[in-house]
Protein backbone atom coordinates (compact mmCIF):
# COMPACT_ATOMS: atom_id res chain seq x y z
CA UNK A 1 0.00 0.00 0.00
CA UNK A 2 2.96 2.38 0.98
CA UNK A 3 4.47 2.04 -2.64
CA UNK A 4 1.27 2.59 -4.40
CA UNK A 5 0.77 5.82 -2.08
CA UNK A 6 4.18 7.07 -3.19
CA UNK A 7 3.40 6.15 -7.19
CA UNK A 8 0.19 7.68 -6.94
CA UNK A 9 2.24 11.04 -5.40
CA UNK A 10 4.91 10.25 -8.24
CA UNK A 11 2.10 10.31 -10.70
CA UNK A 12 0.40 13.05 -10.16
CA UNK A 13 3.84 15.51 -10.20
CA UNK A 14 3.34 17.24 -13.87
CA UNK A 15 0.29 18.73 -16.13
CA UNK A 16 0.79 18.84 -19.84
CA UNK A 17 -0.63 21.51 -21.78
CA UNK A 18 0.24 25.14 -21.81
CA UNK A 19 -0.16 27.01 -18.36
CA UNK A 20 -2.82 30.57 -18.85
CA UNK A 21 -0.49 33.81 -19.15
CA UNK A 22 -2.39 36.59 -19.49
CA UNK A 23 -2.14 38.35 -22.76
CA UNK A 24 -0.24 41.95 -22.47
CA UNK A 25 -2.27 44.64 -24.01
CA UNK A 26 -1.27 47.97 -24.67
CA UNK A 27 -2.89 50.03 -21.44
CA UNK A 28 -3.20 53.85 -21.10
CA UNK A 29 -1.58 55.04 -18.29
CA UNK A 30 -4.58 57.71 -17.72
CA UNK A 31 -7.85 58.47 -19.47
CA UNK A 32 -7.61 61.68 -21.36
CA UNK A 33 -9.52 64.31 -20.58
CA UNK A 34 -10.97 62.56 -17.27
CA UNK A 35 -11.12 65.12 -14.32
CA UNK A 36 -8.54 65.61 -11.74
CA UNK A 37 -11.38 64.71 -9.05
CA UNK A 38 -14.37 62.60 -8.34
CA UNK A 39 -16.50 61.02 -6.03
CA UNK A 40 -15.90 57.06 -5.14
CA UNK A 41 -18.14 54.90 -7.15
CA UNK A 42 -20.52 52.81 -5.26
CA UNK A 43 -21.86 49.72 -5.88
CA UNK A 44 -25.49 51.13 -5.20
CA UNK A 45 -24.45 54.10 -7.16
CA UNK A 46 -27.46 55.06 -8.80
CA UNK A 47 -28.47 56.10 -4.54
CA UNK A 48 -26.48 59.02 -5.77
CA UNK A 49 -29.67 60.39 -6.96
CA UNK A 50 -31.32 60.61 -3.73
CA UNK A 51 -34.57 59.22 -5.10
CA UNK A 52 -36.71 56.92 -3.47
CA UNK A 53 -38.87 55.51 -6.11
CA UNK A 54 -35.60 54.84 -8.60
CA UNK A 55 -34.05 52.86 -5.98
CA UNK A 56 -37.34 50.78 -5.65
CA UNK A 57 -37.34 50.23 -9.47
CA UNK A 58 -33.66 49.10 -9.37
CA UNK A 59 -34.32 46.61 -6.58
CA UNK A 60 -37.25 45.20 -8.35
CA UNK A 61 -35.39 44.54 -11.74
CA UNK A 62 -32.81 42.83 -9.48
CA UNK A 63 -35.69 40.17 -8.20
CA UNK A 64 -37.71 40.33 -11.44
CA UNK A 65 -35.79 40.68 -14.57
CA UNK A 66 -35.43 37.49 -16.78
CA UNK A 67 -32.19 38.25 -18.14
CA UNK A 68 -30.69 38.57 -14.85
CA UNK A 69 -32.60 35.20 -13.34
CA UNK A 70 -31.05 33.56 -16.45
CA UNK A 71 -27.96 34.50 -15.61
CA UNK A 72 -27.73 33.48 -12.10
CA UNK A 73 -29.15 30.20 -12.95
CA UNK A 74 -26.13 29.83 -15.20
CA UNK A 75 -23.78 30.37 -12.73
CA UNK A 76 -25.20 28.03 -10.51
CA UNK A 77 -25.25 25.80 -13.33
CA UNK A 78 -21.59 25.91 -13.65
CA UNK A 79 -20.98 25.78 -9.82
CA UNK A 80 -22.24 22.47 -9.96
CA UNK A 81 -20.77 21.32 -12.73
CA UNK A 82 -17.29 22.48 -10.61
CA UNK A 83 -18.28 20.50 -7.81
CA UNK A 84 -18.57 17.44 -9.82
CA UNK A 85 -15.21 17.82 -11.60
CA UNK A 86 -13.52 18.78 -8.45
CA UNK A 87 -14.73 15.50 -7.07
CA UNK A 88 -13.59 13.96 -9.97
CA UNK A 89 -10.21 13.80 -8.11
CA UNK A 90 -11.39 11.52 -5.09
CA UNK A 91 -11.66 8.05 -5.03
CA UNK A 92 -15.29 6.68 -5.57
CA UNK A 93 -16.43 4.02 -3.53
CA UNK A 94 -19.34 2.12 -4.68
CA UNK A 95 -21.38 -0.87 -2.69
CA UNK A 96 -21.46 -3.59 -4.71
CA UNK A 97 -23.57 -7.07 -3.66
CA UNK A 98 -25.71 -10.10 -5.31
CA UNK A 99 -27.68 -13.01 -5.29
CA UNK A 100 -26.56 -15.50 -8.27
CA UNK A 101 -28.65 -18.44 -8.49
CA UNK A 102 -26.75 -20.66 -11.84
CA UNK A 103 -27.67 -23.70 -13.26
CA UNK A 104 -24.65 -25.99 -14.97
CA UNK A 105 -25.21 -28.39 -17.86
CA UNK A 106 -24.67 -31.83 -17.02
CA UNK A 107 -22.60 -32.51 -19.97
CA UNK A 108 -20.18 -29.88 -19.15
CA UNK A 109 -16.80 -30.26 -18.10
CA UNK A 110 -17.58 -29.44 -14.74
CA UNK A 111 -17.52 -32.23 -12.11
CA UNK A 112 -21.69 -33.06 -10.73
CA UNK A 113 -21.61 -34.28 -7.65
CA UNK A 114 -22.95 -34.41 -3.61
CA UNK A 115 -21.34 -31.27 -2.97
CA UNK A 116 -21.24 -29.68 -6.97
CA UNK A 117 -24.92 -29.84 -8.04
CA UNK A 118 -26.13 -28.70 -11.28
CA UNK A 119 -27.69 -25.99 -9.24
CA UNK A 120 -26.30 -23.68 -7.25
CA UNK A 121 -26.34 -20.40 -5.19
CA UNK A 122 -23.57 -17.51 -4.04
CA UNK A 123 -23.89 -14.09 -2.28
CA UNK A 124 -22.10 -11.55 -2.52
CA UNK A 125 -21.16 -8.00 -0.67
CA UNK A 126 -18.53 -5.84 -0.85
CA UNK A 127 -17.09 -2.07 -1.44
CA UNK A 128 -14.98 -1.51 -4.70
CA UNK A 129 -13.24 1.73 -5.69
CA UNK A 130 -11.35 3.49 -9.02
CA UNK A 131 -9.08 6.07 -8.62
CA UNK A 132 -7.55 8.03 -11.47
CA UNK A 133 -4.04 8.54 -11.29
CA UNK A 134 -3.76 12.00 -12.69
CA UNK A 135 -0.13 11.64 -13.83
CA UNK A 136 -0.39 14.13 -17.15
CA UNK A 137 -2.61 16.63 -15.02
CA UNK A 138 -5.83 15.91 -17.39
CA UNK A 139 -7.92 15.92 -13.81
CA UNK A 140 -6.33 19.32 -12.71
CA UNK A 141 -6.58 20.55 -16.22
CA UNK A 142 -10.35 20.06 -16.03
CA UNK A 143 -10.71 21.53 -12.79
CA UNK A 144 -8.70 24.52 -13.78
CA UNK A 145 -11.55 24.58 -16.91
CA UNK A 146 -14.49 24.20 -14.57
CA UNK A 147 -13.25 26.86 -12.21
CA UNK A 148 -12.83 29.66 -14.85
CA UNK A 149 -16.62 28.32 -16.32
CA UNK A 150 -17.67 28.98 -13.06
CA UNK A 151 -16.03 32.28 -12.95
CA UNK A 152 -16.67 33.51 -16.11
CA UNK A 153 -20.24 33.08 -15.16
CA UNK A 154 -20.10 35.06 -12.16
CA UNK A 155 -18.65 38.05 -14.70
CA UNK A 156 -21.21 37.57 -17.35
CA UNK A 157 -23.98 37.81 -14.33
CA UNK A 158 -22.59 40.81 -12.83
CA UNK A 159 -22.32 42.62 -15.66
CA UNK A 160 -26.21 41.79 -16.61
CA UNK A 161 -26.60 43.12 -12.77
CA UNK A 162 -24.81 46.52 -14.13
CA UNK A 163 -26.39 46.89 -17.17
CA UNK A 164 -29.71 46.68 -15.96
CA UNK A 165 -29.11 48.93 -13.25
CA UNK A 166 -28.05 51.63 -15.87
CA UNK A 167 -31.17 50.62 -17.99
CA UNK A 168 -33.10 51.36 -15.62
CA UNK A 169 -31.48 54.69 -14.74
CA UNK A 170 -31.84 55.78 -17.75
CA UNK A 171 -35.51 54.78 -18.19
CA UNK A 172 -36.45 56.44 -15.66
CA UNK A 173 -34.50 59.70 -15.94
CA UNK A 174 -36.24 59.45 -19.36
CA UNK A 175 -39.91 59.42 -17.77
CA UNK A 176 -38.81 62.43 -15.52
CA UNK A 177 -37.32 64.63 -18.37
CA UNK A 178 -41.02 63.25 -20.41
CA UNK A 179 -42.94 65.00 -17.18
CA UNK A 180 -40.78 68.03 -17.10
CA UNK A 181 -41.00 68.68 -21.43
CA UNK A 182 -45.14 67.86 -21.14
CA UNK A 183 -45.58 71.63 -19.41
CA UNK A 184 -43.42 72.97 -21.57
CA UNK A 185 -44.97 71.11 -24.30
CA UNK A 186 -48.43 72.31 -23.51
CA UNK A 187 -47.35 75.70 -23.03
CA UNK A 188 -45.81 76.11 -26.46
CA UNK A 189 -49.33 74.72 -28.00
CA UNK A 190 -50.98 76.87 -25.96
CA UNK A 191 -48.56 79.90 -27.32
CA UNK A 192 -48.55 78.82 -31.01
CA UNK A 193 -52.70 79.26 -30.71
CA UNK A 194 -52.36 82.50 -29.61
CA UNK A 195 -49.75 83.29 -31.67
CA UNK A 196 -51.90 82.25 -34.98
CA UNK A 197 -55.03 83.66 -34.06
CA UNK A 198 -53.31 87.32 -33.54
CA UNK A 199 -51.89 86.88 -36.95
CA UNK A 200 -55.25 86.27 -38.36
CA UNK A 201 -56.01 89.06 -36.85
CA UNK A 202 -53.51 90.90 -38.04
CA UNK A 203 -54.07 89.72 -41.68
CA UNK A 204 -57.74 90.75 -41.07
CA UNK A 205 -56.81 94.41 -40.92
CA UNK A 206 -54.12 94.32 -43.47
CA UNK A 207 -51.05 95.00 -41.09
CA UNK A 208 -50.55 91.62 -42.74
CA UNK A 209 -50.05 88.71 -45.44
CA UNK A 210 -51.30 85.43 -45.69
CA UNK A 211 -47.76 83.79 -46.00
CA UNK A 212 -47.90 85.29 -41.96
CA UNK A 213 -50.58 83.06 -41.51
CA UNK A 214 -48.93 79.70 -42.92
CA UNK A 215 -45.69 80.07 -41.03
CA UNK A 216 -48.15 80.70 -38.00
CA UNK A 217 -49.62 77.51 -39.27
CA UNK A 218 -46.35 75.78 -39.66
CA UNK A 219 -45.41 76.45 -35.85
CA UNK A 220 -48.30 75.20 -34.30
CA UNK A 221 -48.13 72.33 -36.27
CA UNK A 222 -44.85 71.63 -34.99
CA UNK A 223 -45.42 72.48 -31.69
CA UNK A 224 -48.10 70.03 -31.42
CA UNK A 225 -46.02 67.63 -33.36
CA UNK A 226 -43.10 67.98 -30.65
CA UNK A 227 -46.08 67.14 -27.75
CA UNK A 228 -46.67 63.96 -29.01
CA UNK A 229 -42.94 63.07 -29.23
CA UNK A 230 -43.25 63.71 -25.40
CA UNK A 231 -46.22 61.99 -24.74
CA UNK A 232 -45.26 59.23 -27.02
CA UNK A 233 -41.41 59.11 -24.75
CA UNK A 234 -43.04 59.10 -21.42
CA UNK A 235 -45.39 56.32 -22.80
CA UNK A 236 -42.39 54.08 -23.39
CA UNK A 237 -40.26 54.58 -20.73
CA UNK A 238 -43.30 53.78 -18.27
CA UNK A 239 -43.18 50.36 -20.45
CA UNK A 240 -39.55 49.99 -20.62
CA UNK A 241 -39.57 50.23 -16.92
CA UNK A 242 -42.50 48.05 -16.37
CA UNK A 243 -40.37 45.56 -18.37
CA UNK A 244 -37.53 45.99 -16.93
CA UNK A 245 -38.73 45.28 -13.66
CA UNK A 246 -41.19 42.77 -14.11
CA UNK A 247 -43.98 44.80 -14.05
CA UNK A 248 -45.74 44.92 -17.46
CA UNK A 249 -48.59 47.26 -16.17
CA UNK A 250 -46.15 49.90 -14.78
CA UNK A 251 -47.47 53.39 -14.64
CA UNK A 252 -46.31 56.35 -12.73
CA UNK A 253 -47.99 59.60 -11.34
CA UNK A 254 -46.83 62.61 -13.01
CA UNK A 255 -44.26 64.74 -11.54
CA UNK A 256 -42.77 68.04 -12.77
CA UNK A 257 -39.83 67.97 -10.07
CA UNK A 258 -36.72 67.89 -12.13
CA UNK A 259 -34.35 64.79 -11.58
CA UNK A 260 -30.71 66.04 -11.43
CA UNK A 261 -27.51 64.53 -12.19
CA UNK A 262 -24.81 63.17 -9.14
CA UNK A 263 -21.42 64.29 -8.97
CA UNK A 264 -19.76 62.72 -11.16
CA UNK A 265 -17.63 59.49 -10.08
CA UNK A 266 -13.30 59.44 -10.78
CA UNK A 267 -12.28 57.44 -13.63
CA UNK A 268 -9.00 55.54 -11.87
CA UNK A 269 -5.91 53.98 -13.86
CA UNK A 270 -7.04 52.07 -16.83
CA UNK A 271 -5.81 49.00 -15.78
CA UNK A 272 -7.62 49.24 -12.33
CA UNK A 273 -11.03 49.40 -14.71
CA UNK A 274 -10.29 46.52 -16.85
CA UNK A 275 -9.25 44.33 -13.58
CA UNK A 276 -13.10 45.48 -12.36
CA UNK A 277 -14.82 45.55 -15.53
CA UNK A 278 -17.09 42.82 -15.50
CA UNK A 279 -17.28 41.64 -19.01
CA UNK A 280 -13.40 42.27 -19.35
CA UNK A 281 -13.21 39.48 -16.27
CA UNK A 282 -15.49 36.91 -17.93
CA UNK A 283 -13.70 37.31 -21.28
CA UNK A 284 -10.20 36.54 -19.38
CA UNK A 285 -12.17 33.55 -17.76
CA UNK A 286 -13.16 32.51 -20.77
CA UNK A 287 -9.91 32.46 -22.01
CA UNK A 288 -8.51 30.69 -18.88
CA UNK A 289 -10.62 27.91 -19.52
CA UNK A 290 -9.48 27.40 -23.48
CA UNK A 291 -6.23 27.35 -21.84
CA UNK A 292 -6.92 24.19 -19.87
CA UNK A 293 -9.07 22.84 -22.80
CA UNK A 294 -5.56 22.38 -24.59
CA UNK A 295 -3.90 20.54 -21.55
CA UNK A 296 -6.63 18.31 -21.21
CA UNK A 297 -7.14 17.77 -25.14
CA UNK A 298 -3.19 16.65 -25.01
CA UNK A 299 -3.45 14.53 -21.77
CA UNK A 300 -6.60 12.59 -23.54
CA UNK A 301 -3.65 11.42 -25.79
CA UNK A 302 -1.40 10.27 -23.37
CA UNK A 303 -1.72 7.14 -21.32
CA UNK A 304 -4.20 6.81 -18.30
CA UNK A 305 -3.60 4.82 -15.26
CA UNK A 306 -5.87 3.47 -12.16
CA UNK A 307 -5.93 2.77 -9.41
CA UNK A 308 -8.85 -0.33 -8.42
CA UNK A 309 -9.60 -1.78 -5.58
CA UNK A 310 -11.83 -4.26 -3.76
CA UNK A 311 -12.58 -5.85 -0.37
CA UNK A 312 -15.80 -7.94 0.59
CA UNK A 313 -17.40 -11.23 1.26
CA UNK A 314 -18.76 -14.02 -0.98
CA UNK A 315 -20.26 -17.27 0.37
CA UNK A 316 -22.77 -20.21 -0.73
CA UNK A 317 -24.85 -19.68 1.92
CA UNK A 318 -26.42 -16.07 3.13
CA UNK A 319 -25.83 -17.19 6.59
CA UNK A 320 -22.07 -17.63 6.24
CA UNK A 321 -21.06 -14.16 4.56
CA UNK A 322 -19.71 -12.54 7.56
CA UNK A 323 -17.86 -15.65 8.96
CA UNK A 324 -15.04 -17.82 8.47
CA UNK A 325 -12.64 -17.99 5.10
CA UNK A 326 -15.16 -15.55 2.57
CA UNK A 327 -13.18 -12.56 2.76
CA UNK A 328 -12.29 -11.66 -1.17
CA UNK A 329 -9.87 -8.71 -2.21
CA UNK A 330 -8.20 -7.37 -5.26
CA UNK A 331 -6.13 -4.13 -5.93
CA UNK A 332 -4.10 -3.06 -8.85
CA UNK A 333 -3.53 -0.51 -11.69
CA UNK A 334 -5.06 -0.45 -15.24
CA UNK A 335 -4.40 1.43 -17.55
CA UNK A 336 -5.01 2.42 -21.37
CA UNK A 337 -2.74 3.43 -24.31
CA UNK A 338 -4.32 5.39 -27.37
CA UNK A 339 -2.65 3.60 -29.99
CA UNK A 340 -4.50 4.66 -33.29
CA UNK A 341 -7.55 7.04 -33.21
CA UNK A 342 -6.79 8.64 -37.11
CA UNK A 343 -5.78 11.48 -35.67
CA UNK A 344 -9.00 12.08 -34.18
CA UNK A 345 -6.58 13.28 -31.06
CA UNK A 346 -4.44 15.41 -32.84
CA UNK A 347 -7.74 17.45 -33.99
CA UNK A 348 -9.30 17.76 -30.82
CA UNK A 349 -5.62 19.15 -29.54
CA UNK A 350 -5.78 21.42 -32.72
CA UNK A 351 -9.42 22.81 -32.34
CA UNK A 352 -8.19 23.65 -28.61
CA UNK A 353 -5.54 25.90 -29.53
CA UNK A 354 -7.68 27.46 -32.03
CA UNK A 355 -10.33 27.81 -29.20
CA UNK A 356 -7.65 29.70 -27.44
CA UNK A 357 -6.60 32.25 -29.72
CA UNK A 358 -10.52 32.96 -30.23
CA UNK A 359 -10.86 33.59 -26.65
CA UNK A 360 -7.37 35.80 -26.53
CA UNK A 361 -9.16 37.67 -29.43
CA UNK A 362 -12.22 37.92 -27.55
CA UNK A 363 -10.47 39.43 -24.13
CA UNK A 364 -8.51 41.90 -26.10
CA UNK A 365 -11.81 43.04 -27.88
CA UNK A 366 -13.12 43.33 -24.38
CA UNK A 367 -10.78 44.74 -22.69
CA UNK A 368 -10.44 47.47 -25.58
CA UNK A 369 -14.13 47.93 -25.98
CA UNK A 370 -14.49 48.56 -21.88
CA UNK A 371 -11.53 51.61 -22.22
CA UNK A 372 -13.02 53.03 -25.30
CA UNK A 373 -16.66 53.40 -23.47
CA UNK A 374 -14.79 55.33 -20.28
CA UNK A 375 -13.44 57.58 -22.89
CA UNK A 376 -16.78 58.20 -24.28
CA UNK A 377 -18.86 57.83 -20.87
CA UNK A 378 -15.98 60.86 -19.44
CA UNK A 379 -16.63 62.86 -22.54
CA UNK A 380 -20.50 62.31 -22.26
CA UNK A 381 -20.62 63.49 -19.19
CA UNK A 382 -18.21 66.67 -19.57
CA UNK A 383 -19.64 68.01 -22.32
CA UNK A 384 -23.80 67.15 -21.49
CA UNK A 385 -22.70 68.79 -18.02
CA UNK A 386 -21.38 72.07 -19.90
CA UNK A 387 -24.42 71.96 -22.15
CA UNK A 388 -26.97 71.55 -19.33
CA UNK A 389 -25.67 73.85 -17.38
CA UNK A 390 -25.34 76.54 -20.40
CA UNK A 391 -29.08 75.61 -20.82
CA UNK A 392 -30.19 76.67 -17.32
CA UNK A 393 -28.69 80.11 -17.60
CA UNK A 394 -30.95 80.14 -20.70
CA UNK A 395 -33.72 79.07 -18.75
CA UNK A 396 -32.99 81.86 -16.54
CA UNK A 397 -32.44 84.61 -18.78
CA UNK A 398 -35.92 83.77 -20.55
CA UNK A 399 -37.80 83.95 -17.46
CA UNK A 400 -36.36 87.05 -16.60
CA UNK A 401 -37.00 88.57 -19.69
CA UNK A 402 -40.82 86.82 -19.73
CA UNK A 403 -40.72 88.66 -16.14
CA UNK A 404 -39.89 92.34 -17.88
CA UNK A 405 -42.55 91.60 -20.57
CA UNK A 406 -44.97 90.72 -18.66
CA UNK A 407 -44.28 93.80 -16.25
CA UNK A 408 -44.44 95.92 -19.32
CA UNK A 409 -47.45 94.74 -21.11
CA UNK A 410 -48.95 95.37 -17.46
CA UNK A 411 -48.03 98.84 -17.57
CA UNK A 412 -49.45 99.15 -21.27
CA UNK A 413 -45.76 99.75 -22.59
CA UNK A 414 -45.93 96.66 -25.15
CA UNK A 415 -48.48 94.82 -27.21
CA UNK A 416 -49.34 91.28 -27.04
CA UNK A 417 -46.93 90.20 -29.71
CA UNK A 418 -44.11 90.79 -27.41
CA UNK A 419 -45.07 88.82 -24.73
CA UNK A 420 -45.82 86.09 -26.28
CA UNK A 421 -42.70 86.09 -27.96
CA UNK A 422 -41.10 85.84 -24.51
CA UNK A 423 -43.67 83.04 -23.64
CA UNK A 424 -42.26 80.83 -26.25
CA UNK A 425 -38.76 81.47 -25.84
CA UNK A 426 -39.41 80.32 -21.98
CA UNK A 427 -41.00 76.92 -23.42
CA UNK A 428 -38.36 76.13 -26.16
CA UNK A 429 -35.65 77.15 -23.01
CA UNK A 430 -37.37 74.54 -20.65
CA UNK A 431 -38.00 71.84 -23.39
CA UNK A 432 -33.94 72.07 -23.77
CA UNK A 433 -32.75 71.99 -20.73
CA UNK A 434 -35.33 68.72 -19.75
CA UNK A 435 -33.61 67.16 -22.61
CA UNK A 436 -29.81 68.02 -21.46
CA UNK A 437 -31.06 66.97 -17.84
CA UNK A 438 -31.92 63.77 -19.32
CA UNK A 439 -28.51 63.84 -21.80
CA UNK A 440 -26.37 64.77 -18.25
CA UNK A 441 -28.37 61.88 -16.19
CA UNK A 442 -28.00 58.90 -18.65
CA UNK A 443 -24.34 60.22 -19.44
CA UNK A 444 -23.62 59.32 -15.28
CA UNK A 445 -25.51 56.22 -15.78
CA UNK A 446 -23.20 55.31 -18.51
CA UNK A 447 -20.32 56.39 -17.04
CA UNK A 448 -21.27 54.24 -13.98
CA UNK A 449 -21.58 51.22 -16.07
CA UNK A 450 -18.22 51.42 -18.10
CA UNK A 451 -16.58 51.85 -15.27
CA UNK A 452 -17.62 48.41 -13.63
CA UNK A 453 -19.33 49.44 -10.61
CA UNK A 454 -17.84 50.11 -7.24
CA UNK A 455 -14.46 50.65 -6.32
CA UNK A 456 -13.30 47.62 -4.58
CA UNK A 457 -12.02 49.74 -1.75
CA UNK A 458 -15.05 51.59 -1.89
CA UNK A 459 -17.20 49.01 -0.22
CA UNK A 460 -21.32 48.75 -0.77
Amino acid sequence: MRSLALLASLLTGCAVGPDYVRPETPVPTSFPGAPGRGVTLRSDWWRAFREPELDRLVEAAFKANADLRAAVARVETAAAQFEEVEAAALPQVNGTGSDVGSRISQGSFLPINSSFTRSRRSYRAGLATAFELDFWGRVRRAEEAARARLLAGEGAAENVRLTLAASVVRAYADLRAADESASAADELVAVRTEELAFVRKRVAVGSAGPDAVAAAEQALASAVADRASVRRRRAQAESLIGFLTGAPAYAAAPSVRPLRAPASPKAGLPAAVLARRPDVRAAEQALVEATAQVGLQVASRLPAFSLTGAFGTESRELTDMFGGPTETRSLGVDFTVPLLDWGRGAARVEAAEAGVRAAAAEYERAAYQALREVRDALADVRESGVAADSADRVERASRESFRLAQARSEAGQSGPAELLEARRRLAESRLVVARLRFERAAAHADLCRALGGADPVAGP
